[in-house]
């Protein structure tokens, strides 16, 4: 398959109704979703099934949801075609690959989705070298378009509809405009995403004179700028029996003084470690500091004080601390469970 073509079930995409249209693109959409759910009923009266569509307007807002919305609620499978990408790649066969790719797309009653739609227009002063391949597949599509199934409904997505050639636009039935929302669209999106998450991830202000698309990127950034910055808050459990309970290592280490409580470790006993890190050497005055060393036996114990830090804090200690230690989590006499540095 080529890799400007894809094929997927319906599924993880949102439903019709979840999709931001306008009063009349949402009628218009109706009309055709009913056709195709009613085909049988019509053919009984030689009625005809519109099933060419074209979505225009501005980026991000909306049509390439609208095409995998519909093949949802239809049930289809949706074969997604890059036009631009598909004619650049494949510029000597794209006459034959068309009528495949609409050949597929009947036997297997898909929707067949086709972005950058204006390509073709775009590529109207194409060099004299390729101009008899350009043709061919304008003629190409043409012809697949006019011969098109009513199983098939084809689904075509641009957003210059003014340089596409008169001769493709009025083979579709149907046009849907997709303009830029306006505040009050946005507020309604706004709040059916924020809709998801608590309230203290969803207090920031909003942007306005933006697509749908963007608007889905900045909430998605600003609530995981909240996540992150609440996750550097959470308080952490830390054990010290050295040099962090020195009042200059604190300040040099978090920019404030630790408040802590006494307690006590079992299975563990104190050896020295010889510091050789400068910077290390420089906060704590020392070049020799304790570590503790795992000994199993309870009658050993090490006495210190455990400290709340954040998050942020811990990767600060965790930076503090010479590649001789590791973290480990272990329970206290108080029975307490907090963060210890241990030799490795």
């Amino acid at each position: 398959m080529s890799a400007n073509l894809s094929i997927k079930p319906p599924k993880n995409t949102l439903n019709i109704a979840q999709i931001h249209l306008s009063e009349g693109n949402r009628k218009k959409l109706n009309q055709l979703l009913e056709e195709f759910t009613y085909s049988e009923a019509l053919r009984k009266y030689n009625l005809p099934i519109d099933n060419k569509i074209l979505l225009h307007g501005a980026t991000g807002c909306g049509k390439t949801a609208t095409a995998n919305a519909i093949a949802k609620h239809l049930g289809k499978d949706i074969i997604i075609l890059n036009l631009g990408n598909f004619v650049s790649s494949r510029l000597g066969e794209t006459a034959k690959n068309i009528t495949e790719i609409f050949r597929k797309a009947y036997l297997e009653r898909a929707v067949l989705f086709i972005d950058e739609f204006d390509f073709i227009g775009k590529e109207r002063d194409y060099d004299e070298k390729d101009s008899g391949e350009m043709k061919r597949l304008v003629n190409a599509l043409i012809q697949q378009i006019d011969n098109l199934k009513e199983e098939v409904l084809l689904i075509c997505a641009t957003n210059h509809i003014q340089v596409i050639d008169s001769a493709l636009l009025r083979r579709f039935q149907l046009k849907l405009s997709y303009e830029m929302p306006t505040q009050e669209q946005l507020d309604v999106y706004y709040d059916d995403l924020l809709s998801a998450f608590p309230e203290n991830l969803t207090q920031f202000d909003r942007k306005y004179g933006i697509s749908y698309a963007e608007a889905k990127d900045f909430v998605y950034q600003e609530i995981k700028t909240k996540v992150i910055e609440l996750e550097k808050q959470k308080k952490q459990l830390l054990f010290s029996y050295g040099t962090l309970q020195l009042e200059r290592v604190q300040l040099e280490t978090y920019g404030r003084k630790l408040v802590g409580k006494a307690d006590i470790l079992r299975g563990y006993q104190i050896q020295d470690l010889k510091i050789t890190d400068e910077e290390v050497i420089k906060k704590s005055g020392k070049d020799t500091h304790p570590i503790a060393v795992k000994t199993n036996n309870e009658n050993d114990t090490i006495e210190g004080v455990i400290f709340e830090i954040t998050n942020e804090e811990l990767i600060q200690t965790d930076l503090y601390e010479v590649d001789d230690y590791q973290r480990v989590l272990e329970t206290f006499e108080s029975g307490e469970k907090a963060w210890i540095y241990t030799k490795k």
